[in-house]
Formats: structure tokens, sequence, C-alpha cells
């Protein structure tokens, strides 16, 4: 098994933690975070590619209302008062969060949960020991190789 091959299995389990992490959390509302989250493979690196949004928001500029009034919609949330329509209250929610982020309790560090320094570091392990192997097995081959040539 070469390096592309563990990084690929190691990125997929990776992947699928995120998954299920997510699913546990209760968050998921439209499923576009899963459908979001990707990796691309090029020779000995992986990158995973997914929302952020779990993580929460700072205060700053007002998040997309189309967007909140989805999620409204999704979780089945109803506005207080009557006389508030769901994209008033989607407004309300997006000048809230513009004005004050979201609250950090609320937020899943989901990928810094499920990719820890410690499993980078096993995956860096696995790949090492791949890597020392094959040059242990090439440099015994070429010495084989030259012992046979005395």
């Amino acid at each position: 098994m070469d390096s592309n091959v563990i990084i690929k299995q190691e990125i997929e389990t990776i992947l699928e933690d995120i998954r299920l992490l997510y699913l546990k959390s209760g968050k998921k509302t439209s499923g576009q975070f899963e459908q979001g989250l990707k990796a691309t493979y090029s020779n000995n690196k992986a990158v995973i590619n997914g929302y952020q949004y779990l993580a929460g928001r700072r205060a700053g500029k007002m998040p997309p209302i189309e967007n909140i009034k989805q999620w409204i919609i999704q979780k089945g949330l109803k506005p207080i008062k009557d006389n508030i329509s769901i994209s008033g209250l989607a407004w309300a929610i997006a000048k809230k969060i513009a004005k004050e982020g979201t609250k950090k309790e609320n937020n899943l560090k989901i990928y810094e949960t499920v990719v820890t320094p410690k499993r980078i570091d096993d995956v860096i392990k696995k790949v090492s020991q791949f890597n020392v192997q094959l040059f242990v097995n090439e440099l015994t081959t070429s010495l084989n190789l030259l012992t046979k040539n005395i």
C-alpha cells in the first residue's frame, strides 16, 4: 500500500467521523453540510473542503437573510407574534447576528473536534512508517544486488 492510499483511507475516515458528529449534534437542517463536505487528493496530499458556519459567526456584517429564512422553515420555527412574517423574523435574526455574532455555546467546532493534533500525528506516522519501510526495502534490494556482484 502506498502513501497516497494510506492518506485517502485516513481522510475518508475523518470525513465519516465529521459526518457522524454532525448528525449527532442535532444541527442538521438542509443537508448542505454533508453535500459540501469533500476531499480533494493529489500526490501525498489531501485537502478537506466544507462549510464553516457551524463554528459560529463574529459580529460584523449580516448573514444572508434567505439562508436564515430557509433554516427557520426547515426547523419548523414560527414567529411569536402573528404580525411578523418568516422573512421579517429572518431579517431580525440576521440583524442580531450582525450586531452580536452567534453565541459561543451554540457553536460546533466540528473540524477541531475530529481533526485533532493527535490524529494528524497518527496519520503522519502511518505515512512515515510506509515511506521508511519502502526505503528500507529499496536499500535492502540494492544491497542484495551489490553483494551478488561482488
